[in-house]
């Protein structure tokens, strides 16, 4: 009778550890699947950040150079044509131009 009993104890422990090691595997496959994504997430942010900053360095060459235009004594209405841009978006482009291409300041982020 004891070997009954003991037989029983052995069969429902390696039950419960086949179940452990299924529910295991399946968190394991989560946990894998969420790290990859979030490298994904990363180094997409990483790429747009770099493309934030070379995007500050073209729209401040564009806004000299329409800065230029207006020293050389073109109107605005006139710059506004001569680059095939509406007057606000000279304004705008205008207003970018500084002596030297500044890097924009990104929004910091948590680490922890």
């Amino acid at each position: 009778m004891a070997t009954g009993q003991t037989g029983k104890k052995i069969d429902a422990r390696e039950r419960a550890r086949l179940a452990r090691t299924r529910v295991d595997q399946v968190r394991a496959e989560r946990d894998n699947k969420i790290e990859a994504t979030l490298a994904e997430f990363f180094t997409a942010g990483d790429e747009r950040e770099a493309l934030i900053i070379q995007l500050a360095a073209l729209e401040n060459t564009m806004g000299n150079t329409v800065t230029s235009l207006f020293d050389l004594g073109e109107s605005a209405s006139r710059v506004a044509d001569l680059t095939a841009l509406p007057a606000k978006e000279v304004k705008r482009i205008r207003a970018l131009a500084t002596a030297t291409p500044a890097a924009p300041t990104l929004p910091q982020t948590s680490t922890s």
